[in-house]
Protein backbone atom coordinates (compact mmCIF):
# COMPACT_ATOMS: atom_id res chain seq x y z
CA UNK A 1 0.00 0.00 0.00
CA UNK A 2 1.56 4.01 -0.94
CA UNK A 3 1.01 6.63 1.23
CA UNK A 4 0.24 9.75 -0.89
CA UNK A 5 2.54 13.00 -0.90
CA UNK A 6 0.35 16.17 0.71
CA UNK A 7 1.88 19.43 -0.60
CA UNK A 8 5.34 20.10 -1.28
CA UNK A 9 7.15 19.28 -4.47
CA UNK A 10 5.41 15.80 -5.06
CA UNK A 11 1.66 16.70 -3.89
CA UNK A 12 -0.73 14.65 -5.26
CA UNK A 13 2.14 11.35 -5.92
CA UNK A 14 2.56 8.79 -3.27
CA UNK A 15 5.30 6.46 -1.91
CA UNK A 16 5.20 3.11 -2.33
CA UNK A 17 7.26 2.71 0.75
CA UNK A 18 4.59 3.56 3.76
CA UNK A 19 7.55 2.49 6.32
CA UNK A 20 9.68 5.56 5.89
CA UNK A 21 8.70 7.82 8.70
CA UNK A 22 10.65 11.29 7.31
CA UNK A 23 11.77 12.10 3.82
CA UNK A 24 14.71 15.16 4.46
CA UNK A 25 14.24 17.20 0.67
CA UNK A 26 16.14 19.80 -1.04
CA UNK A 27 14.71 20.99 -3.90
CA UNK A 28 14.46 24.17 -6.35
CA UNK A 29 10.92 24.42 -4.75
CA UNK A 30 12.83 24.98 -1.02
CA UNK A 31 13.90 22.51 1.13
CA UNK A 32 11.82 20.81 3.87
CA UNK A 33 10.45 17.24 5.30
CA UNK A 34 7.95 14.48 4.38
CA UNK A 35 6.42 13.43 7.59
CA UNK A 36 4.18 10.22 7.64
CA UNK A 37 1.12 10.88 9.20
CA UNK A 38 -2.57 10.80 8.76
CA UNK A 39 -5.23 12.71 6.96
CA UNK A 40 -8.66 14.05 8.24
CA UNK A 41 -10.27 10.39 7.72
CA UNK A 42 -7.05 8.22 8.83
CA UNK A 43 -5.48 7.52 5.76
CA UNK A 44 -1.81 7.26 5.98
CA UNK A 45 0.32 10.36 4.18
CA UNK A 46 3.14 12.18 3.66
CA UNK A 47 2.67 15.46 4.71
CA UNK A 48 4.94 18.12 3.22
CA UNK A 49 6.71 20.52 6.47
CA UNK A 50 8.97 23.51 4.73
CA UNK A 51 11.86 24.44 6.35
CA UNK A 52 12.42 27.13 8.85
CA UNK A 53 14.50 30.20 7.08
Amino acid sequence: MSAKYVGGPFHDGSNPDPFIDQIAMRTPLGNGTYVRGTDENGVEVYRWVPDED
